[in-house]
């Protein structure tokens, strides 16, 4: 049996669909899904009487009956031949039948027309014709009281949105103009599907977005870090390499965008692995770091539905921070941290004021789209501490720019520039060593840090702060290693 889902694996690459059928993939969600979508559409629907609320492996004929039977079918599942559907809420009433499709999202795109579209195709195929489609989403300006307003959260909507998150076609009038034959559709799966194995092909669907979870499967050749196809935002490095142009330092000039970043790839290959600006870096040190140095770094988890007070869609609760003090260059490190539950907001910001001397450099890794944003968000939320948090966003400093900005580069980082990263090229530490290695990694055991007890509890603190602190550490590592590169003669 396949699932609609399965035809987007089959347009974005034959290989993925193919691979999909035969091997599971663990997934670990990004964000907490932390309210059922289905009782808050039921809420927001009112609906609460004649009801079929179909279940995971359900016969599909469980679905052609309750559309006989019942005015509302909720998460019903259809098939026709081998494919199967799931449609989040059919009504039938006043002999017009209406479908909406749920997204626990705020701007459901144009993009998502033509899953709308087969859908609806295959629905017709089981003599199931829809008069109207509406979307229910979440609205990105809800902001949450003490109570869920399921009224004011999710909104009713007949478009979707646009790239840039605008309001666009009528659902509707997409969904006839993304109409296909299905049936050919379902014919290319199961041709593709019995195929002994299906080549492996490099294209920029394999990254593009979310990697895709077969990358390490199809690419099992150890890529050497001089490699062309580290080049960076290059649209035409594979091209380049079935051209036979291996090497960064053999880039075609004509075919690269000219980046700093990328000249910086490029002169390092040529350079015996490192290319420095130092002028530059030295310019940066000076207008930007003063003693003491702070090393700062959050942990937070988003939730889809505000779960507290003040919050938003897609807001994030930040729950643990991590600080390493330097009053002076070469003295020794001074550590604090913190860890909350729950609603944990106002001790968060209350113990990290505490904690943050008052004046110097507040270090940071790539924090416009982490700390930063962070403490906006909490400034909003509690704004008695707005000015408060300011000071320290003001005095904030983006480690990762040097970086990403060009100004260094060593062929060791293979196009990359993260901490975990840079660690190992600058000293003989390794996040792998720690219980936990990755920031979702953290966000996972910190989920059951909070209902846990006991050993459990103190076992899961200890490596919750390890992870946290070995961040800020890894900043201290990173930025004396400027220091001695750009002191170097």
């Amino acid at each position: 049996m396949y699932h609609i889902s399965d035809i987007k694996k089959l347009e974005r690459c034959k290989r993925l669909f193919w691979l999909s059928r035969r091997k599971s993939q663990e997934y670990m969600t990004f964000v907490n899904y932390n309210e059922s979508m289905s009782d808050l559409v039921k809420e927001r629907l009112m609906l609460c009487n004649d009801i079929f609320e179909g279940k995971p492996n359900d016969d599909p004929a469980l679905a052609m009956e309750a559309y006989k039977e019942k005015k509302v079918l909720l998460n019903a599942r259809f098939a026709y031949e081998e494919l199967r559907i799931k449609v989040p809420v059919l009504i039938q009433e006043n002999d017009t039948t209406i479908m909406y499709m749920t997204y626990r999202s705020c701007y459901p795109k144009e993009a998502d027309a033509q899953y709308i579209a087969d859908t609806v195709s295959i629905l017709e195929l089981l003599d199931i014709y829809v008069d109207e489609i509406y979307a229910i989403h979440l609205n990105a300006d809800y902001v949450r009281g003490k109570d869920l307003d399921v009224f004011s959260l999710l909104e009713i909507s007949d478009v979707l949105y646009n790239s840039h998150n605008h309001k666009g076609h009528k659902i509707m009038d997409l969904v006839n103009e993304k109409k296909r034959n299905i049936i050919e559709v379902i014919h290319v799966m199961k041709q593709i599907d019995t195929q002994e194995d299906v080549a492996v092909k490099r294209t920029t669907a394999c990254t593009r977005g979310n990697k895709c979870p077969f990358y390490g499967e199809c690419f099992t050749e150890e890529v050497s870090v001089t490699s062309i196809t580290n080049l960076v935002q290059s649209q035409h490095k594979y091209a380049m390499k079935e051209d036979g142009i291996t090497r960064l330092k053999d880039a075609d000039l004509n075919r690269i965008e000219g980046s700093r970043h990328q000249y910086a790839q490029i002169m390092a290959d040529r350079n015996d692995g490192l290319y420095v600006d130092r002028s530059a870096l030295r310019v940066w040190r000076k207008e930007h770091i003063k003693y003491p140095i702070s090393y700062l770094d959050f942990e937070w988890e988003t939730y889809a539905f505000p779960p507290y007070e003040g919050m938003k869609p897609y807001d994030v609760l930040t729950f643990q921070f991590s600080l390493h003090v330097e009053k002076e260059k070469g003295s020794q490190l001074t550590h604090t941290g913190f860890i909350g539950e729950g609603d944990c907001r106002e001790q968060f910001i209350q113990e990290l004021l505490d904690s943050v001397p008052k004046e110097g450099t507040i270090m940071v890794f790539n924090m416009e789209g982490a700390e930063k944003l962070r403490l906006r968000q909490l400034a909003k939320q509690f704004p008695q501490y707005e000015e408060q948090l300011k000071s320290l966003w003001e005095r904030m400093v983006d480690l990762s720019l040097p970086f990403s900005t060009g100004n260094i580069y060593d062929v060791r980082m293979a196009g990359m520039f993260s901490l975990k990263v840079l660690v190992p090229i600058f000293s003989d530490y390794r996040y792998e060593d720690l219980a936990i290695s990755y920031g979702m990694d953290a966000v996972a055991k910190w989920r059951i840090y909070q209902t846990s007890q006991g050993k459990e509890k103190e076992t899961i603190y200890k490596e919750l702060t390890q992870y946290c602190s070995m961040d800020t550490y890894a900043e201290y590592i990173v930025y004396h290693a400027l220091e001695r590169i750009i002191d170097a003669n």
